[in-house]
């Protein structure tokens, strides 16, 4: 009967020491494993506002390209209207008779 109350005490204190332990670990651990977590989210964070920095960087020069196009596009039309009146002015200019009609 003693053997067996024994067996049991010490079970009991084997229990009772992991349980313990696990409850210590858990203590310790789990505010090392919060400040590990939140310093992940941080970086991911960083790399996310990077990734938006550099997105907006590549979409402002974009639009920047496609002004200057337009810019080029209109000047080239301009000079074509310029010359279109010139040659209208000019084929008027020997013809004022013809103006006069009209």
């Amino acid at each position: 009967m003693k053997t067996e109350n024994l067996v049991k005490i010490t079970t009991i204190g084997a229990l009772a020491t992991i349980v313990l332990g696990v409850i210590g670990g858990c203590a310790y651990g789990i505010p090392k494993y919060q400040v590990w977590y939140a310093s992940l989210e941080g970086e991911a964070e960083l790399r996310r506002a990077e990734q938006n920095r550099q997105i907006a960087i590549e979409e402002a020069n974009a639009k920047r390209a496609a002004a200057e196009s337009l810019a080029e596009a209109e000047i080239i039309r301009a000079k074509g209207v310029a010359e279109a009146n010139r040659i209208v002015g000019e084929s008027l200019s020997d013809s004022e008779n013809f103006l006069r009609y009209l």
